[in-house]
């Protein structure tokens, strides 16, 4: 299968990561996804949004949000992110979405907060729009948390790595819960919040491992 020319230019991305800059002199895109379950393999992405942090600066006007086709009903995980079958009459199709988004994320690192399930999901999308796997570095803002809380020797409940809870520690304002734009703006503050100008990509990745 020929590679599509949105995959050539991804993976070029990453041939050389640039990871000797710093934050502020690099860009990044803060990506959340809701979901119709946990599971990449059987379950589907219902929305995407994502915002773009330029040299430390959340770039707004750039933020976009997609409603998603999906193949089944999302059932009762409209309890969760508020998003119903009704809504979805108009939405576009996972390939309009996934490369909108490849495009908004060339020349960035994507940033997510657990950062697991949007690799996963994006993983089984490429797979599933060209048959091919993609590697995808991501800096993750609650893994970064609880290396910092580590070195601060502050407890670790099961609940304090939540977006909401990691936003309220930085005294950020609460944001609506298990909306993927708000809540990759969440992602992009905190990732703010946890970092100053000099910090290094490197040590993000390190952190996010």
């Amino acid at each position: 299968m020929r590679r599509p020319a949105w995959l050539i230019r991804w993976q070029g991305i990453w041939a050389v990561r640039r990871t000797g800059q710093t934050l502020a002199e690099s860009r990044c895109l803060a990506i959340d996804l809701e979901l119709t379950g946990l599971n990449a393999s059987r379950d589907h992405i219902v929305s995407m949004g994502w915002v773009p942090i330029v040299g430390r600066e959340i770039k707004l006007a750039e933020a976009r949000h997609f409603l998603i086709q999906t193949p089944v009903s999302v059932g009762q995980s409209a309890i969760y992110h508020g998003v119903h079958d009704r809504d979805l009459s108009g939405a576009c199709s996972l390939a309009t979405a996934f490369e909108a988004l490849l495009e908004a994320a060339e020349g960035s690192l994507l940033v997510a907060h657990n950062s697991a399930l949007e690799r996963d999901f994006l993983q089984a999308a490429c797979r599933q729009l060209s048959g091919r796997d993609l590697n995808l570095p991501f800096i993750d803002t609650m893994l970064i948390e609880l290396a910092r809380l580590h070195r601060t020797g502050s407890p670790v409940s099961d609940d304090s790595l939540t977006l909401a809870r990691c936003l309220a520690r930085h005294r950020l304002p609460a944001l609506p819960r298990h909306h993927a734009l708000e809540d990759a703006y969440g992602c992009a503050l905190l990732l703010l919040a946890q970092t100053h100008a000099r910090t290094r990509l490197v040590d993000l990745l390190l952190d996010s491992r």
